[in-house]
Order: structure tokens, then sequence, then C-alpha cells
């Protein structure tokens, strides 16, 4: 067997080209550090290229042009109401005062801002002020604009981009982390690269379907993967073979909307190319959503996103059918199906009733519950009861102020939806330098993470809270890269 062969390095290696790890990159290249910037993907931004790429800060200069008056602790209070009280409370607010800044930044550096800027968005429960930006091309906004500033560090060898490259282990020397294995897959040649210093930024795993069931409730380990296949927990993993601790909070909140991809089992239907429209502040609700028994199960008007995605977790399998008439395809304002380019008009979203794989159809509400797999006298019941609310204007079940119109003349349509995970709850355990944390609770020296292999949950608690992912990744991975310069150069100089 060939021996690997070694490079060594004087700066930091950084695993993960995603938000995270370009921040690191960027701040300790800028500060004086060379980098080496390693993915296994053939082009950089990881998780980005899917995401909304929404991100948060309080006291910035868009807030001051559009007269909104807020500063970084009512951002925290925000958070931490959001959050029922369940954020890391050092490493949330670490984040939190710093991120008006990393806006302002990316302001400086020419972000394409969306003109809605600053706002509040529906998707998941909502600040008390608008503080959340995205670009006008989501997460690829945020990729273009890094990429633009990491060009001329690469250019000038102040970082070595290795793209393609996979982190296989990482190296340690009586207890420390002296550097990491990676293989480029162009040769299949097994590299040592020695470093002072390992930044850890590979992302989430909830496309690696065995460790991400290990965290998930086990009720719910058939939820819908929804994120990009690269998402393998492979960072964490080479942490855990170390001796790092990993959080085991229990915490899931579904992502709704998604839809399962009938050509890949398990797997959602890309987000990118179609979702489904819930949040009534975006679409006025024509339909009705039943469970696999074929009851409602929530108001489909709730203002509160967290309501629906806690109900939804109670219903079987998590899942959830979407069901409609004709009229209400017709009559609703905009189309059930979206993706982020508003690429859905009602035009093709009535064709798709027709011809897509991911409507079912019939011409009657008996054949309907025939091919969903539902009992036919619980969903007429279940339809005749709703329309009953449309006549009165009142509905006695579950509280539904919007009531459009009746479900009553065939053909008749559903769209099955169900949960879906596509950002990792749990992750490494880190202290507010961080520095990973052994299981003993312990800095391992040489060894940090920053961004999605934290886990969500230190950012959000048990919820969802606006920008509490990639701002965090990006802020922190800044301070962390400007930190790192700083230690190590003191190092080298002593």
């Amino acid at each position: 067997m060939t021996a690997p062969r070694t490079e060594h390095r004087s700066g930091i290696v950084v695993v993960g080209t995603g938000g995270a790890g370009l921040c690191v990159a960027l701040a300790a290249a800028e500060h004086g550090l060379h980098v080496d910037l390693i993915d296994k993907q053939d082009h950089i931004g990881g998780m980005l290229h899917i995401a909304n790429g929404e991100f948060s800060g309080a006291g910035t200069r868009r807030q001051r042009e559009h007269g909104i008056d807020d500063d970084p602790q009512r951002h925290f209070d925000d958070v931490w109401r959001l959050s029922h009280g369940k954020v890391d409370r050092e490493l949330a607010w670490l984040t939190v005062r710093r991120q008006g800044e990393i806006v302002d930044w990316l302001d400086s550096l020419g972000f394409d801002f969306s003109p809605a800027c600053p706002g509040l968005i529906h998707g998941h429960e909502v600040y008390s002020v608008p503080r959340t930006y995205w670009g006008r091309q989501n997460g690829l906004s945020v990729i273009r604009v890094l990429h633009e500033r990491l060009r001329p560090l690469i250019a000038d060898g102040r970082i070595t981009l290795r793209l393609g490259t996979e982190a296989t282990g990482l190296i340690t020397e009586r207890g420390q982390v002296t550097g990491v294995r990676v293989v480029p897959s162009a040769t299949g040649e097994t590299i040592e690269l020695t470093a002072a210093a390992v930044v850890l930024a590979t992302g989430g795993y909830d496309a690696n379907r065995e460790l991400r069931n290990r965290f998930l409730p086990e009720h719910l380990s058939s939820v819908l993967i929804g994120c990009l296949d690269h998402a393998t927990g492979d960072g964490l993993v080479m942490a855990e073979d170390i001796g790092a601790a990993v959080s085991s909070d229990g915490v899931f909140l579904p992502i709704m909307g998604l839809i399962p991809d009938p050509s890949r089992p398990g797997h959602a239907v890309d987000y990118r190319e179609a979702f489904i429209e819930l949040a009534p502040a975006y679409r006025t609700p024509y339909e009705i959503w039943v469970n696999k028994r074929g009851e409602r199960f929530v108001p489909e008007d709730t203002q509160s996103p967290e309501q629906r995605e806690r109900e939804l977790l109670r219903q079987p399998d998590a899942t959830m059918h979407i069901i409609f008439d004709r009229a209400a395809a017709e009559a609703a304002p905009k189309p059930l199906i979206n993706n982020p380019t508003s690429g859905w008009d009602q035009d093709r979203f009535l064709s798709a009733c027709e011809t897509s794989p991911w409507v079912t159809r019939a011409p009657d509400l008996e054949t309907l519950a025939d091919r969903l797999g539902i009992d036919a006298d619980v969903l007429a019941r279940t339809v005749g009861g709703y329309n009953d609310a449309v006549a009165t204007g009142t509905d006695a079940a579950f509280g539904r102020s919007v009531l459009p119109s009746r479900l009553e003349q065939g053909p008749f349509y559903a769209i099955t939806s169900v949960a879906a995970s596509i950002l990792s709850r749990d992750g490494l355990r880190v202290n507010t330098d961080l520095s990973v944390l052994d299981t003993a609770g312990n800095p391992i020296p040489g060894l940090h993470a920053v961004g999605e292999i934290l886990g969500n949950n230190v950012f959000a608690g048990d919820n969802y809270v606006g920008g509490m992912s990639v701002t965090p990744a990006m802020t922190l991975g800044r301070l962390l890269g400007e930190r790192l310069a700083e230690t190590i150069s003191d190092r080298s100089r002593s």
C-alpha cells in the first residue's frame, strides 16, 4: 500500500465551502493566514444552492433607512421568545450581537438584496420587527457575493481551493488535531494535510438516513429527505471518531409543503422545482388538509406556522393530503404549487392537476379516497363537514375563518405532502471559542467547528427562527477566522 503523501501547511485547513466555511476562509486569509479550503463537491456553496438564504441582523443601515428602530438585545429577546428559551444562551448571543455587522458587511460587498428587505418571513413564526434579509436569487445571491470576495484571495495564493476533494479523517498527535486526510477524486491519492488548526464546516447530516434517524424520534423515521445529497454528516462522524461530543436533544420540527418524489422513494421533489405554498400570508387556502384517516387536523388558514408543523407531527406517518376540486383550483388567486423563482402560474398548475404524478385525481370523492388509501365514508364526512362550515360561515370543528367555497363538484384532486427534514437539529458540542468539545466537556486542541455541523438547536431551540441558520454560520465563521489568525500569528511570534 502506498503511504499517504504529507503536505505541511503553516495556516489552517477549512473543510466545507458553505456560508460558514467560506466566511472562515475569507476572514483568516484577510488577516494573514494561509487557508486550505476543502470540499468534496466540484463547486462551492453547500446547501445555499437550495436554501432561501435568509439572514437576520439588528441595527443595520438598511433598517435605519426604513425607519426601523432595532438593536441586538431586542433581536436576542425575539430569538429567546421564538425558541421557547431553549437556545444555547452564550452561543446565540455571541452571534446575535454581531449579526447586524454581518448584514452591513454583505451590503458593503454589493450583496443583491431583494427590494422587500428588511422584511418579515411568514414561513415560520415571525419577529416583532422586520430584520430579515434575502437576495433576489435566494441562496445563490449569498454564494455569488462570497465567491467574488474569494477569487482575489485565491489568485494571490492566500487561499488554496481544493474542490472534488473528500476529507476522510482527522490526524491527531498526543490528543491534538494536527491535520486532516483528504482524497482528491481526480487522483484517488490520500494526502495528509497538516496545519495549525482544522475547522469543520461540513454542514448537516440529513441526507444520511441512518445518521439522521439516530437523532429523530423513532416514529418519525420515515419523514422525507429534503436536503441535497452531499449533506451526509462527514465532519460530525470524523470528529466523533476521535472522541468529540455530539448533542442528542430529540428535537424535530418538520419542513412542510414538500412533495414526495415518485422517482426517489423517501426523498422530496427538489424545493427549487416545486413546493406547496401553505402560508396564508402568501396564499389564501381554497383546500382542506386531511391525514391518512381522511380527517382534518388543523385550521388550514392558521397564522401560526408552528401550530401546523407540530400538528402534522401528530398525524400518522406525518403525512397530509391536500384535497380540492376543479372549481377551487380555478378560483384560487394563486396556484397551490410554487417555487423560489415563481415559475408556477395558474395555467401551469391547472395543467399539472391533469398530468403530474404529484397529483392524485378522480371523478368523485369515493374514487379519490380509494386511490389515496383513505376510508371513503370518513373522507365524505370530512368534506361534508367543511362544506357545512362554508354554508354557515362558521368552522366549529377547527375555527378556520377563511371559507371561500364548497368542495362539491368532481373532478377532485389531492396532493400528498410528508413532513421533511432539511436542516440538522443536533451537532457537535463547542464552547464560545468554537473549539470542539470531547465527551468530558474539554476542548479538543486544534479542532474547531462552525455552521450547521453544530446543529440548529443551539440557535433556534425547538423551533425555526428567522435567519438563525445562515447568519450564525457566516457571523461565527467570520469571527472564528479572525480569532484563528490572531492566535496562530501570536503563537508564531512567541
